[in-house]
């Protein structure tokens, strides 16, 4: 067989990482949701947690999460739907061990999020559901927009 190896320069290997960062910011880019859209989400998704947290017994706040849950639920179908007619396919399991790490912590931020706005609310610290649909909102905003492919490592890209 033929073994020759081959050497290549700094300046090619820089210019290969460099094609790649480039590939990966695309893809993180055509991932994203728009902005409209993230709105949407990361909006109906706050107002649940805030429902949810404003619940007491059986009141009408649990209407305001079964409507939050389906405004959020048709939105997210909307944004796979579109990305599959465009040819994109957003992972919806992750992949690799990075990932999996990553939407585990995200798992357990938003869940730490809910129970703990419930709770506060529920021992009469008003705000608290206030407060507890803010952080919801905006984390869900943030990463979707900054972290669209489920992975934080291709997410922190410096020109991004």
């Amino acid at each position: 067989m033929n073994n020759i190896e081959k050497t290549i320069s700094v300046a090619e290997a820089k210019s290969t990482l460099e094609s790649l960062a480039k590939i990966e910011q695309d893809t993180n880019i055509s991932l994203r949701a728009p902005l409209w859209l993230n709105f949407i989400i990361s909006c109906s998704y706050g107002m649940g947690v805030f429902s949810w947290a404003s619940t007491r017994d059986e009141n009408q706040w649990m209407l305001g999460c079964i409507a939050s849950g389906v405004v959020f639920i048709l939105a997210l179908a909307f944004y796979l739907y579109s990305n599959r007619l465009l040819g994109v396919k957003p992972k919806l399991v992750p992949k690799s061990k990075s990932e999996y790490i990553f939407n585990f912590l995200v798992a357990i931020f938003f869940g730490l999020v809910v129970a703990l706005s419930r709770e506060f609310s529920k021992n009469d610290i008003w705000w608290a559901s206030y407060a507890g649909a803010a952080v919801a909102a905006i984390s869900l905003a943030y990463i979707m927009h900054k972290y669209p492919s489920g992975d934080f490592i291709t997410g922190r890209n410096k020109n991004d």
